[in-house]
């Protein structure tokens, strides 16, 4: 019994599915099925082979290696978080400022001296989530946000200057120049600089020099105003030539009186001694 319903659904069922259609173009006939094809289907997609796979992402810190920023790439894989950081910016667009080799050794006291946070700030100071390539940078100027900057406190940022084809990278402490490109196809580039990028948030800008002693000129110079300002002296005694002129005319009467006295004196003291004889 159960054979003869499985024929009786075979007989109903398989007809509809195995009628070709018709070999000239047209609709097909209504209530006609298509014949499946199934080996066809899977020999088109054996032939269109695997999915190509994503392209690889680039290492930057073997880039860096190789095009003469090792020291700095050996940073920022010794350092917490900081090749994470740049990595995951990439796919966004980055822009990395690497020091050179003969920069960064120099450097590297003032950056043991760092906590860990300074020394993560410091590298992420290096790279501006943005991609700029370098006909960008050579057209624009202006301030711009770090991977360093803390968007609520507006810090960490730097100052992209150019003249002609230089490019500089300015802080309140440090002017850096691009040298070289190391990388330039969107959304990654890579420039390499002369001098470490040093942020005023970890390092204290110089003092200003103390004002140079004024020269002896200035100094002679100065000496009347000064005098000017001094208590006045009393007056000097007049001596005799700088005598009022009527003290002097008394002066003067005074010695008259005295000869005419010495005078009269001798003229006596003659008469007497002639009387006398």
């Amino acid at each position: 019994m159960r054979r003869q319903q499985l024929l009786v659904y075979q007989l109903l069922i398989f007809p509809l599915l195995c009628v070709p259609l018709p070999e000239a173009s047209g609709t097909a006939p209504s209530g006609v099925g298509r014949v499946i094809h199934i080996g066809s289907a899977i020999s088109s997609l054996a032939a269109k082979g695997p999915a190509a796979a994503p392209p690889k992402q680039t290492n930057l810190t073997s880039v860096m290696a190789r095009k003469g920023c090792a020291t700095f790439a050996g940073l920022l894989a010794s350092t917490a978080d900081a090749e994470q950081t740049f990595v995951s910016n990439v796919d966004a667009g980055l822009t990395v400022f690497c020091p050179l080799d003969q920069a960064m050794k120099p450097f590297l006291p003032k950056f043991k001296n760092l906590t860990a946070d300074g020394k993560l700030s410091l590298l992420l100071y290096h790279a501006i989530p943005v991609f700029y390539s370098i006909e960008l940078l050579k057209t624009g100027n202006g301030v711009m946000n770090t991977l360093a900057t803390d968007g609520t406190a507006k810090n960490y940022n730097l100052t992209v200057q150019n003249e002609g084809e230089q490019v500089t990278l300015k802080t309140r402490l440090t002017v850096s120049t691009i040298t070289a490109t190391l990388i330039d196809k969107d959304p990654l580039a890579v420039y390499a600089i002369d001098k470490v990028m040093e942020p005023a948030e970890l390092f204290k800008p110089p003092e200003a020099p103390a004002p140079a002693p004024a020269p002896e000129a200035d100094k002679m110079a100065e000496a009347p105003k000064a005098r000017k300002s001094k208590r006045a002296s009393p007056p000097a005694p007049a001596g005799p030539e700088e005598q009022p002129a009527d003290q002097k005319a008394a002066d003067e009467s005074a010695a008259g009186r005295t000869g005419v006295a010495a005078l009269a004196a001798a003229v006596i003291a003659t008469a007497v001694a002639v009387i006398a004889a």
